[in-house]
């Protein structure tokens, strides 16, 4: 099995089951394996990992929002850490709050490989909180960063690289 048939599932409401997380993505094909990951006392952490039979099931989850338990949920395509660890991760600030992570992600491709592409979200209201990520495959960003003003859905983006004080891995 590949790893790009397995997801990451944020923003879970801390009272969904793993039967009910996997009900509800079996809409979208057969559900090889879901864990909701759990703290020592056995409550959820609120995130879980999915993985599908079929490539197309993830495709069929990405083109959509998605609600469970009374929450909006945040379903991501898992990323290999290879690809990871070769990407260049860029932040990206004042998005409109019109910007998705897949629009993003389709603005960002006219530069070079995306990766993964993240507009955060407020856990309570589901909006954006007006900034995200985005990450390149084998990509050198100086060059990137020279393209001055850069403006997504009419808006002018601040952009630089991303560059962490701790590695989540």
């Amino acid at each position: 099995m590949t790893l790009a048939w397995m997801m990451f599932i944020g923003s879970l409401n801390r009272d969904t089951t793993d039967d009910a997380l996997q009900e509800y993505f079996s809409q979208f094909g057969k559900v090889d394996a879901c864990t909701i990951m759990r703290d020592a006392a056995g409550r959820s952490r609120c995130f879980a990992f999915l993985t599908f039979d079929e490539p197309a099931s993830v495709n069929a989850v990405m083109v959509r929002e998605h609600f469970l338990d009374g929450k909006i949920i945040d379903p991501k395509r898992a990323i290999p850490r290879q690809e990871h660890q070769r990407a260049t991760k860029l932040f990206i600030g004042g998005l409109a709050g019109s910007v998705t992570s897949e629009s993003m992600r389709e603005f960002f491709s006219q530069f070079g490989k995306v990766i993964d592409s993240t507009v955060m979200l407020d856990r309570e209201t589901g909006r954006s909180k007006g900034f995200g990520f985005v990450s390149f495959g084998d990509m050198n960003v100086q060059p990137f960063l020279g393209f001055g003003n850069l403006e997504i859905d009419g808006k002018l983006v601040r952009y630089h690289p991303f560059l962490p004080s701790f590695s989540m891995a």
